[in-house]
C-alpha cells in the first residue's frame, strides 16, 4: 500500500520548505458530505455539497473565529474570504477521505469508540458518560451520527498521512546540501529610500486638490446613516432568568442520589518510594518493615528524584488518580500497612496508606447552590438553542416582521443608535453585523435581516427604523482628506519611481549612488540589521542583480546580493540536528502535500461560479 502511495509524489527539490497550512474547523461535522440538492455549491467526483451546507460551514467557521478574535475580525476575513477557506478545507477533507478509501485505509468501528471514550470532554470520574457526551454535542448543534462520521474521517486521513510522512528519508547528499544552505553566508550592498524624505519633498497645488474633488466626486460624500430595531437573544441572560425552586433542587438531588452521583470516593493520604532494581526494592522493603521511615529510606535506597525530594510522601489520591498497578495494591491495604513490592514499566514501588477518608455522601444544603446553577445552565441553554432554530426557520420564510417575532418569542424589541455601514456602536461595533443589515433587503425592501450569529451564545435579527441618505460633501468640507489622498498617492508614485531609477542605473553601472551603498556580511543568524531586511536578503539570487522591494513600512530598499559563501567542512558545523531534523520533517509535509495536489488535480470538481461569486 505504501509503494502505492509514494509512487505518486514528485520528486522534492531542496531549497522552497512548504508549510502546509489546514484551518482548524474542529466539530463542525464535516462529514455528511452526501446531498442530491440541485442548488449546489460544488460538486466533486459526483458527490454533491449543497449551498445550504457550505453556508453551515461558513456560519460555524465565522463563528469560531469571531470566538478566537474576541467578535472583532481584522479586515481581512471578508464574507467571500472566509467561504474561500472554508471551501479549500472542504476540498481537502473531502478528497482525502476519498483517497484513503480509494486505497483501501480503514478505521475500525472500535477505533472510533476508543476515541470518542478516550475524550476528556465526554468523561467524568467514572468514565465515559453518555449524558455528558450527548449533552455537549447538543450543545454545539451535532449528533452523535455527524461526529462519529468526523472522527471516522480524521481517523482514515490520519493514516494516510502517516503512510506517507513517517517514511520520508533524506539521502546524505541532501542532509549535507541542506546543513550548507543553512549555513552559508551573503555579501550584500543595500540602500534604503526613506518614505518621509520624499514627502517632505512633495509639492500640491491648489488646482490639483480640485481636479481630484471633480474627479471623484462620488469618493466625497457623508456616510448613510440608519436606525435599527432588533432583537438581542443572549443565551446568557436565558440562563439568569431561568426560575428553579429549593424544591425542585431537592427532587433532582433525590433522583441523582439514587444513581450514587454524590457519594465522595475514598481519599487516601500515602507514603511511596521507587526504586530501581528489585534487589535495592527488596532492601528497602526490609528497612521499611524494620522500623525506618519511608523518608529514610528514599534517601538511602531511591534515585527518583521526585521520591527523594517529596521525602517519600505521594500525596493525596482518589484511587481513580492513581494508575492500575497501584490503585490495586491500595484496595486490600489497610492504614499504616507496608506493601508488598509493586512492578510497573517506571520501576520498583511501596507504597504505604497514611490515612484515608470514609465514604460519604455531600448532603442537599452542600450542593443546593450547584445544582441550581447546573439546572438553569442546562435548560437555559437548550431553550436558548429551540429558539435559535425555531427563530431562524420564521425568519427564513421572511413573512414575519420583527414586532411579530418578538410577540411570537416574548423577546423585548430595542433600537439602536444612528450607524453607518463603516462605523457603529455596541453590537452593532462589529463590521460583519453592520454588512449584514446594509443591505437592499433590509434597507430598500424592509426585510428583516438575516439571523446574525454574534458568537456561540448570542444572536441578534434586525428591521430598518428609520434611514438618511448620503449627501454630497462640499470641496471645502473635503478638503483636509483630498490633501492626504493626494499626497500619499504623490509620494506612493515618486518614491516607486525613484528606487526603480537608481535600480536601473546601478544595473547599469552608470549611477552616482554606489558610494552611498550600505554592506552587510553574514549569515542568516546574524543580528546586525533588521530581521525582516534580512529575510529579503537570503530569498534573492545573485544573479538577479541590484532590485527594488517595499519594506512593508514604506519605505524602499534598493539591494544586491554580491556572493555567497558554503561552508567547506560541515563535519565542523555544530547544532544543526533542530535545523535537520525540521527539514526531514517538513520535507514528508511536502510530499504529503504534493501527493493531495496530485489528487486534487485528478478529481472532477464543478464550481457553482454563480454562487460563489456572490460577495
Amino acid at each position: 500500500m505504501l509503494s502505492k502511495i509514494r509512487d505518486k509524489l514528485s520528486t522534492w527539490v531542496i531549497g522552497v520548505l512548504l508549510l502546509l497550512i489546514a484551518v482548524p474547523l474542529i466539530f463542525m461535522g464535516l462529514g455528511n458530505y452526501e446531498s442530491s440538492q440541485e442548488n449546489y455549491a460544488f460538486k466533486i467526483n459526483e458527490q454533491v455539497i449543497s449551498t445550504s451546507q457550505l453556508e453551515q460551514e461558513v456560519f460555524q467557521y465565522r463563528q469560531a473565529l469571531e470566538k478566537n478574535y474576541q467578535g472583532n475580525l481584522p479586515p481581512l476575513y471578508t464574507n467571500s474570504f472566509i467561504r474561500d477557506i472554508t471551501v479549500d478545507y472542504m476540498f481537502r477533507t473531502i478528497l482525502l477521505d476519498q483517497a484513503s478509501r480509494n486505497i483501501g485505509l480503514v478505521f475500525h468501528n472500535n477505533s472510533i469508540l476508543d476515541t470518542i471514550y478516550s475524550t476528556s470532554s465526554f468523561r467524568d470520574d467514572d468514565g465515559f458518560d453518555k449524558e455528558k457526551y450527548l449533552s455537549q454535542l447538543y450543545r454545539i448543534g451535532m449528533n452523535p451520527n455527524s461526529y462519529e462520521r468526523y472522527v471516522y474521517q480524521k481517523g482514515i486521513t490520519s493514516q494516510l498521512q502517516d503512510s506517507i510522512t513517517n517514511t520520508s528519508f533524506l539521502t546524505k547528499t541532501e542532509k549535507n546540501d541542506l546543513i550548507k544552505f543553512r549555513h552559508h553566508t551573503r555579501n550584500v550592498s543595500y540602500m534604503i529610500i526613506d518614505y518621509n524624505d520624499i514627502k517632505k519633498s512633495i509639492e500640491i497645488s491648489s488646482q490639483e486638490l480640485i481636479e481630484e474633488y471633480e474627479n471623484n466626486l462620488d469618493i466625497y460624500r457623508s456616510p448613510a446613516y440608519a436606525k435599527y430595531l432588533y432583537l438581542d437573544i443572549d443565551k446568557n441572560d436565558i440562563i439568569r432568568n431561568i426560575k428553579v425552586t429549593d424544591a425542585q433542587a431537592k427532587s433532582i438531588y433525590e433522583l441523582n442520589l439514587e444513581e450514587g452521583v454524590y457519594i465522595n470516593p475514598v481519599v487516601y493520604k500515602l507514603n511511596h518510594v521507587l526504586l530501581d532494581t528489585d534487589i535495592i526494592a527488596k532492601e528497602a522493603l526490609r528497612a521499611l518493615n524494620e522500623g525506618s521511615s519511608f523518608e529514610e529510606v528514599s534517601l538511602k535506597y531511591s534515585t527518583d528524584t521526585e521520591t527523594v525530594e517529596n521525602k517519600g510522601y505521594l500525596g493525596e489520591f482518589t484511587l481513580i488518580d492513581l494508575p492500575d498497578y497501584l490503585s490495586s495494591s491500595i484496595t486490600s491495604l489497610e492504614v499504616a500497612e507496608i506493601s508488598n513490592i509493586i512492578q510497573s514499566s517506571k520501576g520498583f514501588h511501596i507504597i504505604s496508606i497514611l490515612g484515608q477518608t470514609d465514604n460519604s455522601i455531600s448532603s442537599f444544603d452542600d450542593l443546593k447552590d450547584t445544582i441550581k446553577k447546573d439546572y438553569k445552565k442546562e435548560s437555559g441553554t437548550r431553550k436558548y438553542f429551540e429558539i435559535a432554530d425555531e427563530i431562524t426557520e420564521m425568519n427564513f420564510t421572511k413573512k414575519y416582521n420583527l414586532k411579530e417575532l418578538a410577540d411570537r418569542f416574548n423577546i423585548q424589541v430595542k433600537l439602536s443608535k444612528y450607524i453607518s455601514k463603516d462605523e457603529g456602536h455596541g453590537i452593532f461595533d462589529y463590521e460583519f453585523v453592520r454588512e449584514n443589515i446594509f443591505t437592499d433587503d433590509v434597507i430598500m425592501d424592509s426585510k428583516t435581516s438575516e439571523v446574525i450569529y454574534l458568537n456561540n451564545d448570542r444572536l441578534i435579527i434586525a428591521e430598518l427604523d428609520s434611514y438618511k441618505n448620503s449627501k454630497q460633501l462640499s470641496y471645502e468640507d473635503s478638503k483636509e482628506i483630498i490633501e492626504v489622498l493626494v499626497l500619499t498617492a504623490k509620494t506612493n508614485d515618486a518614491i516607486v519611481e525613484k528606487s526603480e531609477n537608481i535600480r536601473n542605473d546601478l544595473n547599469a553601472g552608470i549611477s552616482d549612488q554606489f558610494d552611498r551603498l550600505s554592506s552587510f556580511s553574514g549569515s542568516i543568524d546574524s543580528d546586525e540589521i533588521d530581521g525582516k531586511i534580512k529575510q529579503l536578503f537570503f530569498n534573492i539570487n545573485p544573479a538577479q542583480g541590484f532590485v527594488s522591494m517595499n519594506l512593508g513600512s514604506k519605505d524602499y530598499i534598493i539591494f544586491s546580493v554580491n556572493d555567497i559563501v558554503y561552508p567547506e567542512n560541515v563535519d565542523e558545523i555544530s547544532d544543526f540536528e533542530d535545523y535537520y531534523n525540521f527539514a526531514n520533517n517538513t520535507r514528508s509535509e511536502t510530499e504529503f502535500n504534493s501527493f493531495y495536489n496530485l489528487f486534487r488535480s485528478n478529481a472532477e470538481i464543478n464550481i457553482n461560479t454563480e454562487y460563489m461569486g456572490r460577495d
